[in-house]
């Protein structure tokens, strides 16, 4: 490359070399061989260098400019592989979390069938018949058996198939055990009150 050269002079000397190579390899005359390059790739970026909006640009800051045009491009896609494999990892890290709170689901299921209520709800408080904590007891039971598990939106306390859960369901669940746990700890609590008094 020549100082001060412009782009379509470098492209036009590219292709001349190029074309002059083809017809002393297979005989085509200048014109034929020059042709045979334009049809490829290569040839096309070099007819688009030599005709194209690059053309009067000085060749050497046109060459520094790609350069540079060309390590943007390699930071973006590479910004773009590293944003991929984040998201990637983020899926398998929620998988792997909607597996583990589907396994706890399963295991909290199985505990219902046993009749978990009826051990946590412990004694009857004082006042508090042992019919209603029978029936409490069973109804969650029921529920279980069927699959049946809570969920709680907006205050209010539904209920859902496990097989229909998805993770969306996942923070209603969460906060309908919380309900559940709260509830259960306060039962307790005023139970141990009244057992001493």
């Amino acid at each position: 490359m020549q100082k001060d050269q412009r782009v379509a002079k470098m492209a036009t000397e590219v292709l001349e070399r190029q074309a002059g190579a083809r017809a002393q390899q297979t005989g085509e005359a200048s014109k034929e061989a020059l042709n045979a390059i334009l049809e490829t790739e290569a040839g096309q970026q070099l007819k688009e260098l030599r005709d194209g909006p690059h053309r009067d640009e000085g060749a050497k800051r046109w060459q520094e400019d790609l350069a540079h045009k060309r390590g943007i491009e390699r930071n973006r896609v590479r910004q773009e592989e590293r944003n991929r494999v984040r998201q990637e990892e983020r899926r398998r890290a929620q998988l792997a979390a909607w597996k583990s709170f589907m396994q706890a689901e399963l295991r909290e299921l199985e505990l219902r069938k046993d009749g978990q209520l009826v051990r946590l709800l412990g004694e009857p408080l004082p006042g508090e018949p042992t019919v209603a904590l029978q029936r409490l007891a069973s109804e969650d039971r029921r529920q279980a058996e069927e699959g049946l598990v809570a969920l709680m939106s907006n205050g209010k306390v539904f209920y859902k198939h496990l097989k229909e859960l998805s993770e969306e369901d996942m923070p209603a669940r969460v906060a309908a055990k919380r309900l559940r746990t709260t509830w259960l700890k306060e039962r307790q609590d005023g139970w141990l009150v009244h057992g001493e008094g």
